[in-house]
């Protein structure tokens, strides 16, 4: 008997970690108008940016069903394996939620279900810590006791966006604040507490983007920290661009993996994206707002 990872496609988990550790995704749907995709299955993110680029509405994601999680965990409890499942924050989503009423409805003691209190890659940050836990012969309930330092907002989420119209689409800032700041070519610099998404600083030009980010990376990066996640939305270029930068002006010997942002983060983010993910030190575990 071993354990095996559930996850929902909005962790963004990249193809490698799925591969290496077995776990099993589970898509969330992406609605154009009429048309329904199921992420990363009939849907890749190219494609996914495509449609958005050509569409005048964002499209609406939908949650991970019951049924959807049922069929999951009937297919490997068939197999005798125990189940470790980590979803998308449950402030942002009720994928938690369908994952619940899905172990209820099989009225098993195999399932344990973690709620990761992040977002795409800093989700799929969690969920690599805890196949690394299951790799090292941890039980479920010792992997829930141990993970719950790292889903107290430990995970940095350090993002970018470049094209504010995605998030005035979706209401996340208003048109007249992503007119000035187009007109001033200002990028807003964010981060993710309790699953939900907060500026926490801006700067003037693309260009200035990655310095911001090493900077704070020196400050607030834990020494804990042996690998991290660098997330792109069409901008591979620019994700490499960060990694060299890293490289040369930070004396950190880890691994970085490179990923794309997919279609539930890509909603409201849209192209240009550049996110970076590591562990914070304990004091930087906190809320940061700026007005």
């Amino acid at each position: 008997m071993s354990i095996r990872v559930v996850v929902d496609s909005s962790a963004d988990l990249p193809k490698y970690f799925i591969d290496k550790y077995k776990v099993k995704v589970v898509p969330l749907s992406i609605k154009f108008g009429e048309e329904e995709y199921y992420d990363k299955v009939n849907l890749s993110p190219s494609e996914f940016y495509k449609k958005l680029k050509e569409s005048d509405d964002l499209p609406i994601t939908g949650q991970v069903t019951p049924i959807q999680f049922k069929e999951a965990f009937e297919e490997i409890l068939a197999d005798g394996d125990e189940i470790l499942v980590i979803t998308i924050a449950s402030n942002a989503s009720g994928t938690m939620q369908s994952a619940h009423i899905a172990k209820n409805e099989l009225e098993t003691d195999k399932i344990t279900i973690i709620d990761s209190n992040a977002l795409f890659f800093g989700h799929s940050y969690i969920t690599i810590l805890a196949c690394r836990m299951i790799r090292d012969g941890y039980s479920r309930e010792e992997i829930e006791e141990k993970i719950s330092k790292y889903t107290a907002n430990k995970i940095e989420h350090l993002f970018t966006v470049d094209d504010t119209n995605a998030l005035v689409k979706g209401g996340r800032i208003k048109a007249h604040t992503a007119f000035f700041a187009n007109v001033l070519n200002i990028k807003p610099i964010l981060s993710v507490h309790d699953g939900i998404t907060y500026p926490i600083g801006k700067v003037r030009s693309r260009k200035r983007v990655i310095p911001y980010y090493i900077d704070k990376i020196k400050r607030e990066m834990d020494p804990e920290t042996d690998f991290m996640l660098v997330g792109h939305s069409c901008d591979l270029d620019f994700a490499k661009e960060f990694i060299k930068k890293f490289n040369e002006e930070c004396d950190y010997d880890i691994d970085i993996y490179i990923g794309e942002i997919g279609a539930t983060i890509g909603t409201h983010c849209g192209e240009g994206v550049l996110s970076i993910f590591y562990i914070k030190k304990d004091e930087f575990v906190k809320k940061e707002l700026k007005e």
